[in-house]
């Protein structure tokens, strides 16, 4: 028998007094109304649901409920709706909770049919977390359904009608072998009428998630004696079967949920975890996706193996020609190198002192002579600077913060390693030392630098 929501509302507006102004009626169900009401003195908006006033409301009921909605008020979370108020007045019990603008779940789904897998997943994850700060404190809504699911501005959810619910270990007002709930989305132990916890409520909201992922219910019949019997025995069908291209974490979740026995489903706060680790972009990908991904996965490990194998097989190769080039090398065309001032040629030294490349205290570290060539091309290196000698003339280059470098032929035919010596002070400014410099004596000098670096006072060659 549906409610009379006109003749509730003179009585709700008696019970209410001068606080609250009883609006219009915003949706009804089966046990309670729900009424806009206006609060004057804090001027906002408010929902007052209150209870069906033609059920049997004994003083040990209306106790409960008090005591129910006021351990409900303690359990504050942001996806549960605040309760404001609760009482008995009038002959009427009522809730006065705040007042959330959009729709609920199930005008949406009405609206959509079903939704994608990553909203689906966030939904049921901002529901999960409802639930298991709820059960926390000992609450079990009992009746988790899209309609009890209400959506802000933003889309996400806010659980509600949890001061209608039981509380945990509580003695039932109602005669053993009675239920509660809306039957499509009761748990198996709710239809039987067995006392029930949390994990009632995490078999609902599988429910919930199946209906979000699928547009359809896991379980329907012509009648309600059919539909209960299948909620009891009847295996739910796989969520992959009615929308195949479900991400394999959701698809095993809602299974899980389901289970008939509550002893195989997860508790919400597992649920919680399960979902914020298949809320993740790897695991939302559908199975076409997924398989896609590790084919492809599998082509890249197996390019990359043999991308390194030709760069091994290129690198030994290249070691090999340079060590045959070497082994290969006239001993008149060896780089010559001088690091120790006692063997070091006097004669290049003082001629570039007396033409005034060198200064006549200024320390000698290194000289450098191609291969092939003779003292009148050679590279002298002191403590601060790199003196280039050769037939056409001298140049000093300042060593402090040069860069020395080779750059590599131009000409891919080119069979030698070779280039040039560069000593650059930034990158506008490049002084080329050799322009026809071979592998080896590059090579020679570049190790010299490098064991004597202590002694330079430029950066590392």
């Amino acid at each position: 028998m549906a409610i009379d929501t006109e003749g509730l509302r003179p009585r709700l507006q008696a019970a209410l007094g001068d606080t609250l102004e009883v609006g219009e009626v915003l949706g009804v169900g089966g046990f309670a109304a729900v009424f806009r009401a206006r609060d004057p003195f804090l001027e906002r908006d408010v929902a007052v649901k209150v209870l069906d006033p033609s059920l049997a409301l004994s003083e040990e009921l209306e106790a409960q409920f008090l005591d129910e909605a006021r351990i409900v008020a303690g359990v504050e979370h942001p996806h549960i709706v605040p309760l404001y108020d609760a009482a008995a007045k009038g002959g009427l019990l009522y809730l006065v909770m705040r007042l959330l603008p959009g729709q609920s779940l199930a005008d949406r789904l009405s609206a959509e049919g079903r939704l994608a897998p990553p909203d689906a997943a966030r939904l049921a994850h901002e529901v999960g977390m409802a639930l298991a700060a709820a059960h926390d404190r000992g609450v079990v809504h009992r009746d988790i359904k899209p309609d009890n699911i209400l959506l802000d501005a933003s889309g996400h959810a806010t659980v509600t009608d949890f001061g209608i619910s039981r509380v945990t270990g509580r003695p039932s007002a109602e005669r053993a072998g009675t239920t509660s709930g809306t039957p499509s989305h009761m748990s198996p132990e709710q239809a039987l009428g067995e006392e029930v916890d949390g994990r009632s409520d995490v078999y609902s909201l599988g429910v919930v998630l199946f209906e979000m992922l699928t547009g359809k219910l896991p379980f329907e019949g012509r009648s309600l004696t059919e539909l209960m019997a299948k909620v009891i025995s009847a295996p739910p069908p796989a969520v992959s079967e009615l929308a195949p291209e479900t991400p394999t974490a959701l698809v095993a979740l809602v299974r899980r949920m389901l289970s008939k026995e509550r002893e195989q489903r997860p508790s919400a706060a597992e649920v919680v975890q399960l979902l914020s680790q298949a809320r993740a972009p790897e695991a939302l990908l559908t199975p076409r996706q997924a398989a896609w991904k590790k084919r492809r996965r599998r082509f890249a490990m197996l390019g990359i193996g043999v991308g390194s194998a030709a760069l091994v097989l290129y690198g030994v190769w290249r070691v090999a020609a340079f060590v045959w080039r070497i082994a290969m090398v006239d001993p008149g065309q060896e780089p010559t190198i001088f690091t120790d001032s006692v063997y070091m040629p006097a004669a290049l030294i003082a001629a570039a002192r007396e033409e005034g490349s060198l200064q006549p205290d200024e320390p000698v570290l290194l000289v450098f002579i191609p291969g092939g060539r003779t003292e009148a091309d050679a590279t002298i290196f002191t403590d601060s600077f790199v003196v280039r000698r050769s037939p056409k003339g001298a140049r000093r280059i300042l060593l402090r913060g040069a860069d020395l470098g080779v750059n590599r032929a131009k000409r891919p035919d080119e069979a030698k390693l070779r280039g040039y010596l560069i000593v650059s002070r930034g990158k506008q400014q490049a002084d080329t030392l050799y322009n026809d410099l071979g592998g080896l004596d590059f090579g020679r000098l570049l190790l010299s630098l490098a064991t004597n670096r202590e002694k330079l006072r430029g950066e590392k060659p």
